[in-house]
């Protein structure tokens, strides 16, 4: 996999970071592997930072993603991705959103945990 996930807890919140090259096949993947990790640690909120990670290939590379993150995490789940402003156009978080994923993207760590605290 071309994807690289880390993982570690901080009181009820999974820390997921995440880098390498994004296709839609390894991002799949690494999608599955962070809901096995989330459900083996019994959390529901997730901290992804995604800084680390490529420029998707092309816009259904971003579809894709939304779709399976909406399909793997239902809305008792809550995910607060930290981004890069050149990485993200809005794509996979609106899809997975309509798809009833409970999701929100954010630029800084200090908002992404605000929000999750909120939730």
């Amino acid at each position: 996999m071309a994807i690289q996930l880390t993982y570690r807890q901080e009181s009820n919140v999974l820390m997921v970071e995440i880098s390498g090259k994004w296709t839609a096949h390894d991002m799949h993947d690494a999608i599955g592997a962070a809901r096995a990790e989330a459900d083996q640690r019994e959390l529901a909120s997730l901290l992804v930072d995604a800084r680390g990670v490529s420029l998707p290939g092309s816009e259904m590379t971003r579809f894709f993603a939304g779709v399976r993150w909406a399909e793997l995490f239902h809305a008792r789940f809550r995910a607060a991705f930290v981004t890069e402003p050149l990485l993200f156009n809005g794509f996979a978080l609106l899809v997975a959103r309509n798809r009833g994923a409970n999701v929100a993207a954010f630029f800084d760590e200090a908002p992404a945990r605000k929000w999750l605290q909120e939730g």
